[in-house]
């Protein structure tokens, strides 16, 4: 059964990580608003996140059943990219947690490096997930030929 949570959820962490990746990276020279703003951005980014990727399953049969057996492919593409992007975002909120409680020093290298990686990620995902969408006259054609 098709549930249209899964359009609706994913616009929040894309904005949510997005200006979370940015206030991060304003964090590096403008400190205590920035870094905490950041760690709320991102971590709320994240549990959204969660939530469309659960949201997913409910459209990934519409859209095989829509498109064909290419779906399949790019279905599974957008899947683990979302898999691999709550990986780093949740690494990164983590790890910005146990600094926060003082069992961990700052790993602002990390952090930067992880969140940066987070944002391919995520525009990778988002790729997908809008070529199906926007053109999945692509996608059957692929299948039909």
């Amino acid at each position: 059964m098709f549930s249209p949570a899964h359009p609706i959820l994913v616009h929040f962490p894309i904005a949510l990580l997005t200006f979370g990746v940015l206030a991060q990276l304003i964090a590096l020279w403008r400190k205590d608003f920035w870094d905490q703003a950041a760690f709320f951005l991102l971590a709320t980014g994240f549990f959204t996140g969660i939530l469309a990727y659960i949201s997913g399953d409910g459209v990934k049969h519409f859209a095989r059943n829509e498109m064909g057996t290419s779906a399949h492919s790019i279905i599974h593409t957008h899947e683990n990219f979302a898999l691999a992007t709550l990986f780093l975002f949740g690494a990164v909120v983590f790890l910005k947690l146990l600094h926060r409680v003082k069992l961990l020093p700052s790993l602002t290298i990390v952090v930067v490096v992880l969140i940066l990686a987070g944002f391919v990620t995520l525009s990778i995902t988002g790729h997908y997930g809008g070529k199906m969408v926007y053109h999945p006259e692509q996608i059957k054609a692929a299948s039909s030929s």
